[in-house]
């Protein structure tokens, strides 16, 4: 297999794409962790704590994701164009979610309408978390696709699958931040962190037990 032959290339821009997300996932995964458990106190303490710890990383992790952006659009565009398709208010979700979320971050430490912006900080986090986890559990549930275009409706993600893996991937971030915050601070930040990492992997492994035998019911009854 040359380096020039198309399945190689188509490779190793698959490869590219999944090392880009596994980064998002991990880099990004407790940045919004982190702002989804900020959510869970009302503490003031703790959540400056929780801030302190991610400051001089959180801007920067939102690059991963432009990377599987840009790479998807220029190595797979029919995919590309799939996506957006089946995912265009998911995305805007995540967009609008995301900027929220930044505006949030720098905004709350200013002083002024802090309790509001520190509820955006949360609802960011926690929306950006929601609509990646329910885009996955819509394409586990499968895209109608005809002609190489799209053939569903705006709203097919919504759905009982992409639903719990919404929920899924909430509990998993928060899971990571949990853990990021326990090797990144110190008591009582570390103390409650802790305290809340059995809670949610024993939350996470029962969503994901009921989204896999989701999976089977929905993938039975469309091939059925």
């Amino acid at each position: 297999m040359s380096a020039t032959d198309p399945s190689a290339l188509a490779l190793f821009w698959i490869a590219v794409i999944g090392v880009a997300i596994l980064a998002y996932v991990v880099l990004d995964g407790f940045d919004l962790g982190v702002g989804i458990l900020f959510g869970a106190t009302k503490d003031a303490a703790l959540r400056d704590a929780m801030i302190a710890s991610i400051s001089p990383f959180w801007d920067g992790n939102e690059t991963w994701l432009i990377v599987v952006g840009a790479t998807l659009f220029a190595a797979f565009p029919i995919v590309y164009a799939v996506f957006l398709g089946a995912f265009y208010i998911p995305v805007l979700l995540l967009l609008l979610a995301l900027i929220f979320r930044g505006v949030a971050f720098e905004f709350r430490a200013r002083g002024a309408a802090q309790g509001f912006w520190d509820r955006c900080f949360a609802a960011g986090s926690l929306v950006a978390a929601f609509v990646q986890g329910a885009a996955v559990g819509a394409m586990i549930r499968g895209i109608p696709v005809v002609n190489g275009q799209f053939s569903g409706g705006s709203f097919d993600w919504v759905a009982g699958l992409p639903f719990l893996c919404g929920i899924g991937l909430v509990l998993g971030y928060a899971l990571l931040g949990a853990g990021w915050l326990v090797l990144k601070s110190e008591d009582p930040l570390r103390s409650w962190a802790r305290s809340r990492i059995p809670l949610l992997a024993g939350a996470l492994v029962a969503i994901l037990c009921v989204a896999v035998v989701m999976a089977f019911i929905d993938r039975a009854r469309m091939t059925g």
